[in-house]
C-alpha cells in the first residue's frame, strides 16, 4: 500500500482543476488528495487492481476495492455471459488517471479524475465492443472493505446502508426511474463510501445502481448501463433482453460507434458514526438541486393546465373554484358545520364516492381549512373565513370515547367512522390521525382564533390524557385501538407513528403548560431516537397498508434494510424541533437535523427529462414505492422552512421553496408517475392531497417569503413565486442581486429579513442603478420590482 507522499504538495501547481496529487510508479499510478482524505491506487494485473483508501484516525484504511478491474461486461449469447475485465495500464493524465483494459469482448477505459472536493473522485467509464458483439450490460462494481457483522446481527451487518429502493428478489436493482436523489451508500465505523451517478437532464438513459450486503463475504456496490424491467407495484429487476444506450456515432470525446459510456462519482471519507449520508445530502443539493432550482422559474407551472403559473393563479383556482366545488355545509347541533370533501370511499371502493370529511394524516381537511382561513383573512373575505370555521366546528363535533375520537365523516349518511378501512383498520381508532388532527386544532386556536382556545383545549386535553394512559414504558404509543380501547397487535409495541403523537403532545404542553404532556412527548421521542433511528425502521401505516402493500414482517435480507416511509420522518423531524423549542435540550435539535437530512434523501434533486412536469424539489414516499412529486412535499416544505428559521442554513431555505413549488406542477393529482416510469398523473385523491395541501403551505410561508426573499443576516436569498433570485452581494447597506421571473415583465414583491430599521439601504437589481430605501420601509413593505 502506498504511503502518503510528502512531496505531494510540491506538484499542486501542475493541477488546474482540482487540488489532487498524481503519483506514478512502476506498477501503476496513485491519485491522492493533499489533505489526506482519499487515495486511489491502480495496480494493473493485481487481484486488487483498483483500490480506494481513506485516512481514518490518522491511518490509511481501505474503503473500496475491485478485483482485476471494477468493470465487467455482459454479452448477449445462449446463455448471456458475464466477462470480467482486466486492467492492463494505468497512466497519468491531467487531473487524474487513465485506466485501460480488456474484457475479451471489447476494451474499456476509465478516466478517474480529481474534483474540487477532497473526498470525491469522478469516474468516466467507456466500453467499446468488438465487432459482432451485442452488449447487454456494462457495470462497475466495488467491494466495501470494512469487515461486516453477521447478517443476522440485531445491529445489522453494517452500521449504515442506504438505497432509494430495497429488494424483493436478489436480482432487483435501483433503476434510473428511482433516481430521485441518486446515490447508494455504506458505512462501517468511520469508513464511509458512496457511488453517485451523473444524471443527464436531456435524455433518460438505461442506468441502474445495485448493492448487496449479505450474500458474499464483503458487501458491494455497483453502477452501470443496463436495462431494467418493472414488476409488482414498484420493483425493478435486471432485464435480460434489454440493452444499454449505445452511442450511434462518434461522440464529443471521439469514441466510435458501439460505445457505452456512463459517469459517476465515488465519495469516500472518514465520517461521524452513521452520519456519512449527511455529506452526500449536502453534495446532492450543491451539485444538482441548487442549479436545477435556479433554472426552474417555471417549476410551479401546471403540466396539464399551463395557464396556472403564479401563486396568485393558484390561489384563485384553489381557494375559489376548487374549494367552492367541494365545499358542503350542513347543520350539526346548534351550529353550522362544513367540509371540503375528498369524495373518497373509506373502504377503497373507488366506484362508490360521496361527500365526506377526512381528518387524517394524508387528507387533513382541517389543515386545508387552516390555509383557506388565512387566505380569507389575507383577502379580507369574511365569507371564506366563516366557511373555513365550519370545518373546525365539524372536527370538534366528532364523537369521543375516553378522549379518542372519530376521524371520517360521511355527509349523506350523517355518520362518523373511527378511521380509514383501506390503509388501516376502519373499526379502530387511529392514534396518528387523531394526533395530527388535534395538532391542527391547537394551531388553529393559537394562530387564527384565540377566542376558541378553551373549546379546543376542552376537546384535545382528554385525548392527550388518553395517549399518556396508553403509552408503553419504553415510550411507544400504540397505533390502533378497538372499540374497547385495547391496542391492536399491529404496531402495538413498535412503530414510528409515535412521533406524530409526540408532536401533538408538545403542542399541547405549549398550550397548557402542563408538564406531563412534555414528559410524555420526550419519552416518545426518546423511543424514536433509541429504537427507530439505529436501523432506520420508519414504520407507519403507509409503509405496509397503502398501495405498496407487504407483510409486516417484510425485510430485505440482501441489502439488510427494512421498509421505511418518509411520512413518519417528516413528523419526527418536526417533533424534535418543537421539543427542543419547549425543553431547550440541544440533543433533540441535533437529532432533528439528522432526521431531516435523512428525509432529504427522498427529495428529488433534478428534473428527469422522461417526465413532462418539472420535478426538482418534490418528494417520493418510501423505499418500496416509486412515485415522483408526491403531495407530502407540502408538509416537507413547511418543515424545511421551520428548520431554516432555526438554523440559517440556506440549503434548507432552497429545498423548502423547491418542495413548496413542486406540488403545483402536478396538482390536483397526488403525484406523478406513480409506478416510477410512466409519464402520467397519479391518482386524484382529493383536495387535501394536492392543491389544497400545497396552497396551505404557500399561505403559511408567503407572508415572510413574498415573491422572493433576501435574508441579510444569513446572506441568503431565493425566488419563491415563479422567479429566481441569485448572485446576492451584500456590502454593509449596499445590496445587489439578479432576478428572473416567469413569465417575464412581471412585478414581484421581495421581502427582506435581518433589516436594520434605522439604516438607509441601496438596492441594485439586475445591474440597474441602485435605489435608496429606508430600513423601516424595507422591513415592513419589502421592495417591488418589475423584471
Amino acid at each position: 500500500m502506498m504511503r502518503h507522499n510528502a512531496d505531494c504538495s510540491l506538484r499542486l501547481a501542475a493541477l488546474v482543476a482540482a487540488a489532487f496529487c498524481l503519483i506514478s510508479h512502476a506498477s501503476g499510478a496513485t491519485l491522492e488528495s493533499p489533505s489526506g482524505q482519499i487515495q486511489l491506487q491502480v495496480n494493473p494485473g493485481s487481484s486488487a487492481a483498483e483500490q480506494i483508501f481513506i485516512k481514518s484516525q490518522g491511518q490509511w484504511v481501505p474503503a473500496l476495492s475491485s478485483a482485476y478491474a471494477a468493470t465487467s461486461v455482459v454479452a448477449a449469447g445462449i446463455p448471456d455471459f458475464t466477462h470480467a475485465c482486466r486492467v492492463e495500464t494505468a497512466t497519468q493524465i491531467p487531473h487524474g488517471i487513465l485506466v485501460k483494459g480488456n474484457c475479451d469482448v471489447g476494451i474499456f477505459e476509465q478516466r478517474m479524475l480529481s474534483t474540487k472536493d477532497a473526498d470525491v473522485i469522478h469516474v468516466v467509464t467507456t466500453f467499446n465492443a468488438n465487432p459482432g458483439i451485442d452488449v447487454r450490460a456494462v457495470e462497475d462494481r466495488f467491494d466495501f472493505m470494512p469487515a461486516r457483522r453477521d447478517a443476522n446481527d440485531p445491529a445489522g451487518p453494517l452500521d449504515f446502508v442506504w438505497s432509494q429502493d430495497i429488494k424483493s428478489n436478489p436480482s432487483d436493482v435501483i433503476a434510473n426511474w428511482a433516481f430521485k436523489s441518486p446515490v447508494i451508500m455504506m458505512q462501517q465505523g468511520s469508513v464511509f463510501a458512496a457511488l453517485m451517478p451523473t444524471v443527464n437532464d436531456r435524455h433518460n438513459d438505461p442506468l441502474a445502481l445495485d448493492l448487496d450486503v449479505t450474500s458474499t463475504a464483503r458487501p458491494w456496490l455497483s453502477f452501470g448501463a443496463f436495462s431494467t424491467q418493472p414488476y409488482g407495484h414498484s420493483y425493478f429487476s435486471r432485464y435480460s433482453e434489454g440493452f444499454p444506450r449505445i452511442v450511434k456515432g462518434q461522440n464529443k470525446a471521439g469514441y466510435p460507434i458501439g460505445t457505452v459510456q456512463y459517469e459517476y462519482s465515488i465519495v469516500a471519507s472518514e465520517q461521524p458514526y452513521k452520519s456519512g449520508y449527511r455529506r452526500v445530502v449536502r453534495r446532492l443539493w450543491a451539485e444538482e438541486g441548487h442549479q436545477e432550482l435556479m433554472t426552474s422559474n417555471d417549476l410551479q407551472q401546471n403540466v396539464l393546465r399551463p395557464e396556472l403559473v403564479t401563486f396568485d393563479d393558484w390561489a384563485t383556482d384553489t381557494w375559489g373554484r376548487y374549494a367552492d366545488d367541494v365545499y358542503h355545509s350542513f347543520p350539526c347541533g346548534n351550529r353550522q358545520c362544513g367540509t371540503l370533501a375528498s369524495d373518497r370511499n373509506p373502504s377503497g371502493i373507488w366506484t362508490k364516492r360521496a361527500p365526506d370529511a377526512w381528518f387524517n394524516t394524508w387528507f387533513e381537511t382541517l389543515r386545508s381549512a387552516y390555509g383557506w382561513y388565512i387566505y380569507g383573512r389575507r383577502t379580507n373575505n369574511k365569507e371564506i373565513q366563516a366557511k373555513a370555521e365550519t370545518i373546525l366546528n365539524l372536527a370538534l363535533s366528532s364523537p369521543r370515547q375516553d378522549g379518542a375520537f372519530s376521524t371520517i365523516y360521511l355527509v349523506n349518511d350523517q355518520r362518523w367512522l373511527r378511521s380509514d378501512s383501506w390503509a388501516g383498520f376502519g373499526d379502530d381508532y387511529h392514534a396518528l390521525d387523531m394526533s395530527w388532527t388535534a395538532y391542527w386544532m391547537l394551531l388553529w386556536g393559537r394562530d387564527l382564533q384565540p377566542e376558541r382556545n378553551k373549546e379546543i383545549l376542552d376537546f384535545v386535553r382528554p385525548y392527550g390524557d388518553f395517549l399518556i394512559k396508553h403509552q408503553l414504558p419504553d415510550g411507544v404509543i400504540p397505533s390502533w385501538y378497538n372499540s374497547q380501547l385495547q391496542a391492536r397487535t399491529e404496531f402495538g409495541e413498535f412503530n414510528a407513528e409515535t412521533a406524530g403523537s409526540a408532536l401533538f403532545l408538545v403542542a399541547l404542553y405549549k398550550a397548557t403548560g402542563d408538564q406531563k404532556y412534555l414528559d410524555s412527548a420526550q419519552k416518545a421521542m426518546d423511543f424514536i431516537t433509541h429504537d427507530v433511528l439505529p436501523r432506520q425502521r420508519w414504520f407507519d401505516f403507509e409503509t405496509y397498508l397503502s398501495c405498496a402493500r407487504k407483510p409486516f414482517s417484510f425485510y430485505d435480507r440482501w441489502t439488510a434494510q427494512y421498509p421505511q416511509n418518509n411520512l413518519s420522518q417528516i413528523l419526527a423531524a418536526q417533533a424534535y424541533l418543537e421539543l427542543f423549542e419547549a425543553n431547550k435540550k440541544p440533543q433533540y435539535f441535533e437529532t432533528g437535523k439528522r432526521v431531516l437530512d435523512y428525509l432529504l434523501l427522498t427529495q428529488q434533486v433534478w428534473n428527469n427529462p422522461a417526465l413532462r412536469p418539472k420535478v426538482v424539489g418534490g418528494f417520493t414516499t418510501q423505499n418500496t414505492d416509486a412515485e415522483w412529486s408526491d403531495a407530502r412535499e407540502a408538509y416537507a416544505a413547511t418543515l424545511l422552512w421551520d428548520y431554516y428559521k432555526a438554523t440559517g442554513n440556506s440549503e434548507y431555505l432552497e429545498r423548502s421553496v423547491a418542495a413548496a413549488r413542486s406540488t403545483f406542477a402536478v396538482a390536483p393529482w397526488e403525484n406523478w408517475a406513480h409506478v416510477g416510469f410512466e409519464d402520467e398523473s397519479g391518482a386524484l385523491t382529493g383536495f387535501h392531497w394536492g392543491a389544497g395541501s400545497g396552497m396551505t403551505s404557500i399561505e403559511m410561508m408567503m407572508p415572510t417569503l413574498g415573491d422572493a426573499f433576501v435574508d441579510l443576516a444569513n446572506q441568503a436569498a431565493v425566488g419563491f413565486n415563479a422567479c429566481s433570485l441569485h448572485n446576492l452581494r451584500i456590502d454593509k447597506t449596499a445590496i445587489a442581486f439578479e432576478v428572473e421571473t416567469f413569465p417575464a415583465q412581471r412585478s414581484i414583491r421581495i421581502r427582506f429579513a435581518g433589516v436594520d430599521p434605522h439604516a438607509k439601504y441601496r438596492i441594485s437589481v439586475n445591474g440597474n442603478p441602485a435605489a435608496t430605501v429606508m430600513g423601516a420601509v424595507l422591513a415592513q413593505e419589502g421592495y417591488v420590482v418589475t423584471v
